[in-house]
């Protein structure tokens, strides 16, 4: 029951971190358990369903509910769903939910994690790959909106990397706790047909409601530097 007793884990103190940040009472963003299966597919894969509300682990090669950073990306999703129903229904919003995914899980262990690991996500999961540390994605990617894959066939987490490394960006300006404030605040102005530039007006915003535009400068900076605007 290993798997069975991260999922649960990991789920479970990614819920009270958020009541931690606020989310409690009547902003409480999960308002019943959220069903998981770790061990529902023999595939290297794994999702969260909005239709029936779980996540769900793959077992093929390393058994994703293992890893805490895994298992908190899924959780990404369905945070995002809980907030905004039907999250990623454009390519954008797709990249977005992968890049938010990714992002949280790095937020939440990242303290845990030496220095030199913290701008790699999923570092069990991806044990057999390649990099130092071998890893499924990073945060650090330079990329910029202008490298986003428009086609019909592009990669959502690829295109995701661009989002994750902008959020990653605003964590290590501003801190954690603000950054996964804003970030996560920032979702109660989406839809799940958002964009990248919308998704960064909704931070400044979040930003301006519960800061009073503290970080306004150095989330303009990140997201110019990033190519997403406009966000005047």
């Amino acid at each position: 029951g290993f798997e069975e007793a991260s999922a649960y884990y990991h789920v479970n103190e990614a819920i009270a971190y958020l009541e931690q940040l606020g989310y409690r009472g009547r902003r409480r963003i999960f308002t019943r358990p959220l069903a998981v299966d770790a061990r529902g597919t023999r595939d290297d894969n794994s999702w969260y369903s909005p239709g029936e509300r779980t996540l769900t682990f793959g077992t093929g090669d390393v058994d994703d509910a293992e890893d805490g950073e895994t298992v908190l990306h899924e959780f990404g999703h369905a945070l995002q769903d809980a907030i905004c129903p039907d999250f990623g229904q454009s390519p954008e919003a797709a990249a977005m939910g992968e890049g938010f995914g990714d992002y949280f899980a790095g937020s939440f262990f990242a303290a845990a994690k030496p220095a030199s690991d913290r701008d790699a996500v999923m570092t069990w999961d991806g044990a057999r790959g390649d990099g130092k540390p071998p890893c499924v994605r990073r945060l650090d990617s330079l990329l910029t909106y202008e490298s986003f894959d428009h086609r019909a066939s592009a990669d959502e987490h690829a295109n995701g990397q661009i989002w994750s490394a902008t959020l990653w960006d605003i964590w290590k300006a501003i801190g954690r706790r603000a950054a996964d404030r804003v970030v996560v605040e920032s979702h109660f102005q989406l839809d799940g047909f958002t964009t990248f530039a919308r998704g960064a007006r909704a931070i400044l915003d979040a930003d301006r409601n519960l800061y009073r535009d503290r970080h306004r400068t150095s989330l303009r900076r990140i997201f110019r530097r990033r190519g997403i605007g406009p966000v005047e």
